[in-house]
């Protein structure tokens, strides 16, 4: 699995900056994001806390990154036309391909979404994009073959299990 999320995260890393509205440096392999509290403050990370980590108090998940547990991923309609919604960036660069981020710009290999035929977003889906998007606002170098941070101790298998889980019955 983790060669497999590989290539999704380096390309989505190329890209961040752009998704996020922040200088690409940021984003570089070996970035120290513990000296960035702009880019951990969106996933509400803490140094020491990261074995607690509640992905549902995440700023990011939020329309303009307020708080509120009756809006998380409830209001599609608003989620879908507010420009800093960046989990539904990183979803559609990771299935469509970074050259989404410019529209005007043709070519290149066939994007994941073509080539699996995608029609439709799952919940698995969502949670892959939002598991991504606290591992690139994360301190963490690299996504480990056991899912736990090696910097932040953020479980993210669990979050992935946690935000499928929520959608599905939800």
């Amino acid at each position: 699995m983790q060669q497999a999320h590989s290539p999704f995260l380096n390309s989505l890393c190329t890209v961040a900056g752009g998704i996020f509205n922040m200088p690409n440096e940021f984003f570089i392999s070996k970035y120290d994001h513990t000296s960035l509290p702009q880019v951990t403050d969106l996933i509400g990370w803490e140094a020491g806390k990261g074995k607690a980590y509640d992905i549902f108090k995440a700023p990011i998940l939020y329309p303009a990154h307020v708080m509120n547990e009756k809006k998380i991923f409830r209001n599609w309609t608003v989620i879908a036309k507010v420009s800093s919604c960046f989990v539904l960036k990183v979803i559609k660069v990771a299935i469509c391909g970074k050259m989404t981020l410019c529209p005007k710009v043709h070519g290149g290999p066939p994007p994941y979404a073509k080539i699996w035929q995608l029609t439709n977003c799952t919940p698995g889906l969502i949670a892959f994009g939002v598991t991504s998007t606290i591992f690139i606002l994360s301190p963490d170098q690299e996504f480990s073959g056991d899912g736990i941070g090696a910097i932040s101790s953020i479980a993210y298998h669990s979050i992935f299990q946690t935000v499928k889980k929520f959608i599905i019955i939800k």
